[in-house]
This record gives C-alpha cells, sequence and structure tokens, in this order.
C-alpha cells in the first residue's frame, strides 16, 4: 500500500513538474514581428498588438521595422522573425510562388487574422477627364513602382477591365513621387493601395484638382472572383479626401501571421487575447474598428494557423481549410 503511494505521489509530482516547466516556457517565449519603417501604418499597428499580446498571452512580442509586406514573408521564410504582418495578396503570392515570389514559394507560415483593410486607390486628376478605368486609355498612369505591391494591383485591375499596359502610358513611380508628379501635372492618375485615409491623397484633396475614382460593380465582382484575397470595399461617408463622394473599390486586407513553428498554444493564446481586448486594440488604433470575429478570415483562402483555428473552432465558426 505504501508503495502504491509513493508511486502515484511520484506520478502526481512528474506530471505538476511538467506542467510548471510548460507555463514557464510559455511565459519566458520571446518572438519578433516583422511590420513596416517606424513610420508606417504596420509598425503603429503592429506596436499595438504587441503591446497587448505581451501584457496579457504570456509571450513577449518585439516589433521589428522592414520594409513592409513582400519582405515580412521573406523574414518568416528564413526564421529571422516568427510573427509578421502581410497583405492577403503577399499572402497568396507567397504560399503559390507566384508575382514578386516566381518560382521560388515562401511556406511555413500561416494566418491568425485579418486585420484591416488596404484600400485599391485610384487618384485622378481632375483636368484628366477620367471618370472611370477603361477612360484610362492613352493617359499617362502611374502604376506604382516596378515590381510593387502596388503595380500588382493596377495591372489586375486593368486586366479585368480587359486592358493591358499596351492602352496606357504607364509610369513606374513610388507612391510618394507619384503623388508629387500629379501635383506637377506630369501624369494623368496613380495607382495606390493603402488604408484608408491615406495622407498623401488627403493632401492633394486640399488642392481641389483630384478625384477619387470608383470601380464600377461588375468590375468589383469580376475582380473578387479572379483574385480570392480582393474583398469589396467602400469609403465611409466622412470624405477625408474632399471629393464630394464615397468611392467604390476593392481592398486586400492587412493580416497577422506566424511561422508554423510557433506552438499551437502560444497562438491560440494570442488569438484569444486580441479578440477578448478588441475594445483596448480599438482605443489605441482606429484600424482596430474593422476587426471583427466575423471578419477574422476576410480575404484568407486558407492556411490558418492550427493554434488560431482552436481558438476559431471554439467559437462555432468555420474555418477556411485550404492549402494554398
Amino acid at each position: 500500500m505504501k508503495k502504491a503511494i509513493l508511486v502515484l505521489m511520484m506520478f502526481l509530482f512528474c506530471v505538476t513538474s511538467v506542467a510548471a516547466t510548460s507555463g514557464e516556457a510559455l511565459a519566458s517565449a520571446s518572438y519578433l514581428m516583422a511590420t513596416s519603417s517606424a513610420t508606417g501604418n504596420y509598425y503603429r499597428f503592429g506596436s499595438v498588438l504587441a503591446q497587448i499580446i505581451s501584457a496579457k498571452a504570456g509571450v513577449s512580442i518585439t516589433v521589428t521595422s522592414s520594409g513592409g509586406s513582400i519582405e515580412n514573408a521573406r523574414l518568416l521564410g528564413s526564421g529571422e522573425n516568427e510573427f509578421a504582418l502581410i497583405q492577403t495578396d503577399v499572402n497568396h503570392y507567397a504560399l503559390t510562388g507566384t508575382e514578386q515570389f516566381a518560382g521560388k514559394p515562401i511556406r511555413g507560415f500561416s494566418a491568425i487574422t485579418a486585420l484591416y483593410p488596404e484600400m485599391v486607390q485610384i487618384v485622378v486628376s481632375k483636368k484628366s477627364g477620367i471618370q472611370s478605368v477603361l477612360d484610362m486609355k492613352g493617359k499617362r498612369i502611374c502604376v506604382g513602382a516596378a515590381g510593387s505591391g502596388y503595380e500588382v494591383a493596377a495591372r489586375q485591375v486593368l486586366l479585368a477591365h480587359g486592358m493591358t499596359y499596351d492602352d496606357i502610358d504607364e509610369r513606374f513611380l513610388s507612391a510618394s513621387e507619384g503623388k508629387n508628379a500629379l501635383q506637377d501635372g506630369q501624369i494623368d492618375a496613380f495607382f495606390m493601395c493603402s488604408g484608408y485615409p491615406n495622407s498623401n491623397v488627403v493632401e492633394l484633396g486640399l488642392t481641389g484638382g483630384i478625384d477619387v475614382i470608383s470601380i464600377a460593380p461588375e468590375y468589383v465582382k469580376k475582380l473578387t472572383e479572379m483574385y480570392p484575397f480582393y474583398s469589396p470595399y467602400t469609403t465611409p461617408d466622412d470624405d477625408q479626401y474632399k471629393i464630394g463622394h464615397t468611392v467604390d473599390s476593392v481592398s486586400v486586407m492587412a493580416m497577422l501571421v506566424a511561422r508554423d513553428d510557433v506552438p499551437e498554444d502560444v497562438i491560440y493564446n494570442v488569438t484569444k487575447v486580441l479578440y477578448e481586448n478588441l475594445d483596448e486594440i480599438r482605443l489605441l488604433n482606429s484600424r482596430g474598428n474593422y476587426m471583427t470575429l466575423e471578419g477574422a478570415f476576410r480575404g484568407i483562402g486558407g492556411n490558418v494557423h492550427p493554434g488560431a483555428a482552436r481558438f476559431y473552432r471554439e467559437k462555432g465558426m468555420t474555418v477556411p481549410s485550404k492549402d494554398l
């Protein structure tokens, strides 16, 4: 009898020790989150997420600055960062080895949640007479820096309208260069993909010489069918661009992802903490207003991290299972 009690005590001691060790390992876990430049939206919003996670999920997240979505996917692939903010289109390209990752797919990371929309914005000079994408034929159009996310989006929008660069006078400029070129009358319009409102467009709107055009409903439908990472998007009725109307377009989503080798329990806790503290996130950064449990998979076709999937299933949600 004494021997049986001794064996039971030893068993309970081992179980308790393992649990304590596991808890200590979780509490001491430290990870890096790739975002954007220190002045970018990803860095600011990522810092809020990291603050909430580090305070309440039992792990430490340190935000790192980077070149943005495309670099972040590569940092995940190399293992230099365990978490990152990336766009849903870049997520798709990295996993499928297309566009900027042609022939060189990056695997080994999965989605935690969609965060907020980044709208495809088409800013035009009023003098250009452009009122729709089809009106761009023969015009001087900035499509973004060569190989950038903006440029890919521009090509996709044109393609959905049955157009290519052969139909326009394309100019490869960064967002700030495009803004300056439009202001100086050197181009007629520029594409960009950004959260609304974008400070460059707000500044241009003060001049009264620009408009931001809508994508017609039939082409929004076509884009979302052709590219599953796009979602319909309409600007709020707050006219921050001083153009006198709302704008209908498509958006990709900023999303939070993590490497697959981050333990399932860690990602479960991270996901749970984010959704249990939405009010605080929204208070710290207004982009948190776009985060909802119902919209957690917006623009995400599959590859949800098992830890996040466990949380969503506990909430009675169906988790996308497609392996991109």
